[in-house]
């Protein structure tokens, strides 16, 4: 596919989707959306239109989808780019992150940042909460942007950040983070913690679009790139987490966060979500 090409196919969807999104909000527009989706005969025509921008029944089918017009996804040069600049200033959810942070005792411990890019949560963070000199903040993400954050905490003298490709390092973890993240990956983040030899003592989940219908995945437009991402059932979710020993400390919503799926309000997540959770027998921190 041409560039060209390429780049026409990209503006059709997202007019397709800024006019089906305008008829939603007229009145009956719901209800008349809802129909379109369903219909058999206009079923097929919808999804040709919508191309990316539709529900998949697995993360794979949703890849397949988004790469034609990925544009690198998550290693385009503006993915962390973004980021960074977000971590310029904390976001609505961050704050029920610093809140439960600060309540942990950190000195010495290990925080275990899933898919934290070039570390920029540690940066932002760190301003607020004044991290222990002796903590490690350990960034696991793709390769490319393992180098990148490195890199740039060597430019910094920071000493507390660190980077790996091994998810076993999250074993014995204080804090286990995962800020808009888990949904990038394949499998549960439940399963894989749950095969590690020792269990991270709290999970800190945020930014996460869960929906109210069966877990599904879609394709998130960056803009410049685009990705696929798991929209995850919430009670399940919220189940898989308790049956590896996990308790519900806390949740909220991710307001600045919102993904929406034409025609499917099950599948949309309005807002996303954030979770705090703890092993079951710890004591509270606050």
């Amino acid at each position: 596919m041409s560039s060209t090409i390429r780049h026409l196919r990209v503006k059709q969807i997202r007019f397709t989707v800024r006019v089906l999104r305008a008829v939603e909000a007229l009145p009956g527009g719901n209800r008349l959306m809802r129909r379109v989706a369903t219909w058999p005969i206009t079923v097929p025509i919808l999804n040709a239109m919508l191309g990316y921008h539709r529900v998949f029944d697995s993360l794979s089918e949703a890849v397949a989808a988004a790469r034609p017009y990925a544009e690198g996804g998550f290693e385009h040069p503006d993915y962390a780019k973004l980021h960074m600049a977000l971590a310029e200033v904390p976001r609505p959810s961050d704050y029920a992150a610093l809140f439960h942070m600060r309540g942990l005792i950190l000195d010495g411990a290990k925080i275990f940042d899933f898919g934290g890019s070039i570390g920029n949560l540690f940066y932002l963070y760190d301003r607020y909460l004044g991290l222990p000199p002796d903590c490690t903040w350990l960034v696991f993400d793709l390769p490319v942007w393992v180098e990148s954050g490195q890199n740039i905490a060597a430019n910094r003298g920071e000493n507390r950040l660190r980077f790996t490709r091994k998810w076993e390092d999250a074993a014995g973890a204080e804090l286990l983070i995962a800020s808009g993240s888990l949904h990038s990956f394949d499998t549960p983040l439940s399963q894989m913690v749950a095969g590690l030899p020792e269990k991270p003592s709290h999970i800190l989940i945020n930014r996460t679009p869960l929906i109210d219908g069966p877990t599904k995945a879609t394709v998130q437009d960056g803009g410049t790139h685009r990705v696929a991402c798991v929209l995850y059932n919430r009670a399940e979710f919220v189940t898989a987490f308790e049956a590896i020993g996990y308790e519900v400390a806390d949740s909220w919503k991710a307001w600045e966060l919102s993904l929406k799926i034409v025609g499917k309000p099950e599948y949309s997540a309005l807002p996303y979500s954030g979770f705090f959770f703890r092993l079951k027998g710890r004591p509270a921190n606050f």
